[in-house]
């Protein structure tokens, strides 16, 4: 994938990855953008770890473009710290995604490819800035860019035993980073990953920020689903793996999560067993990843005959 660095209308900047077809043909009408939102201690590089674990290979098979972002305070992308009085780490990436970003990505890559809609691919801590830019998407009467779907995975609603333990080490004022040993023990089980994925880990690895981290147990997981998620209208793709390190994931707790879209166009769920929490990184990567993209091709057509 090849990287991209963008000014945006608040003059901040956006930093990431992409992957974008050539010669794509303008006849076709039905085609998504989908973009990447990463989870927390990782980057752009998440979607793009080795030739063999990359949405490229899905993106050129396809035909349809694929950006994958830094998000705020990650990366070369803006920060959004100091969070404002009276909002909060997640809300800021939410607005950020929605106002900036999304529109951006939108005119370089959507439109430029005869695109139809954006389609989210969004990854654990990711989720959430996802779901609240879905939520200002259907609540914004001129937004500046189509919403297709959204697909989150990796984000549960009640956390695990184990989440409420010290796996991360001080990296920098501020920041959090988890040591490499224990970043591929906590996210991936034994024999779920390839040893050249796993030769990856410090190059994927990255400072998360404190805001994000250490708040999101108190400030998203007690009204996310009321205050954001029951306002989302887009088509929604969530899914958990059995027995993830950082969220209770069962059929029960599936269920209560998809039950929180109310409003949304379509609702599909699913529990990936065996899976680890980094699924676009293990031996079902290419399973999910296809899945991902047949998913975000069915909200492009159903948004073309709406």
């Amino acid at each position: 994938m090849q990287p991209f660095q963008l000014t945006l209308s608040n003059n901040g900047t956006v930093t990431g990855l992409r992957s974008v077809p050539q010669h794509l043909e303008q006849s076709r009408n039905q085609r998504p953008l989908i973009v990447g939102i990463h989870g927390g201690c990782y980057d752009s590089k998440y979607f793009d770890a080795t030739p063999n674990y990359s949405a490229s290979t899905f993106s050129s098979f396809f035909r349809v473009p694929f950006a994958a972002i830094d998000r705020p305070s990650y990366g070369g992308t803006s920060s959004i710290l100091p969070v404002p009085d009276g909002s909060d780490f997640h809300q800021e990436t939410g607005i950020w995604l929605h106002r900036y970003i999304i529109p951006k990505l939108w005119t370089e890559f959507g439109q430029p490819n005869h695109c139809n809609g954006v389609v989210l691919l969004c990854h654990s801590l990711g989720v959430m800035g996802g779901i609240i830019m879905a939520t200002l998407h259907a609540q914004d009467d001129a937004p500046l860019y189509p919403l297709g779907g959204l697909i989150a995975s990796g984000m549960g609603h009640t956390q695990s035993v184990s989440m409420r333990s010290n796996l991360v080490t001080p990296q920098q004022e501020g920041h959090l980073e988890f040591a490499p040993d224990v970043k591929d023990a906590v996210m991936f089980k034994s024999g779920t990953v390839a040893a050249e994925v796993l030769d990856q880990t410090e190059r994927l690895n990255a400072p998360a920020p404190l805001a994000e981290t250490s708040t999101f147990p108190t400030v998203w997981l007690p009204i996310w689903k009321d205050k954001w998620a029951a306002q989302v209208a887009s088509p929604i793709m969530f899914s958990l793996v059995d027995d993830d390190p950082f969220f209770v994931s069962d059929e029960e707790e599936l269920k209560g999560c998809l039950e929180a879209f109310r409003k949304s166009a379509r609702v599909d769920g699913s529990l990936i067993r065996g899976a680890p929490h980094c699924a676009e990184l293990s031996y079902w990567s290419q399973g999910w990843y296809a899945r991902c993209f047949g998913f975000a091709l069915e909200c492009a057509a159903g948004f073309s005959s709406a």
